[in-house]
């Protein structure tokens, strides 16, 4: 595996937010307002994780050619790095059709 650099700027793509935003409304309905903020701040530190040490991430080439994909909880980060910036593409459940759910947003 070869080395990145560490991130300066972390970059949430308007898919990876809409994901985000339906992930806290599922967990609300489902578990209440306590376990939606625990659970999108689990999300978060995988953020904060990834943007500090990028290389933390499975290379998913098999995918796309330099994506990445790093799981917070039920849930992978799909991700990219160019130069200095990371860039989150997807929030995905982790029982989801990547490949179906990536095609859109992968260009």
């Amino acid at each position: 595996m070869h080395s990145l650099p560490s991130s300066n700027k972390l970059n949430v793509s308007a898919s990876a937010k809409r994901d985000l935003i339906l992930i806290g409304e599922y967990t609300l309905r489902e578990w209440g307002a306590v376990q939606k903020k625990r659970y999108l701040g689990q999300i978060k530190k995988c953020f904060k994780l990834i943007s500090e040490n990028p290389s933390v991430g499975r290379q998913r080439d098999d995918i796309d050619m330099g994506l990445f994909s790093h799981l917070a909880q039920k849930h992978v980060v799909f991700y990219r790095v160019i130069k200095n910036d990371l860039f989150v593409v997807r929030v995905l459940h982790e029982s989801m059709d990547v490949e179906q759910h990536l095609s859109s947003t992968i260009t």
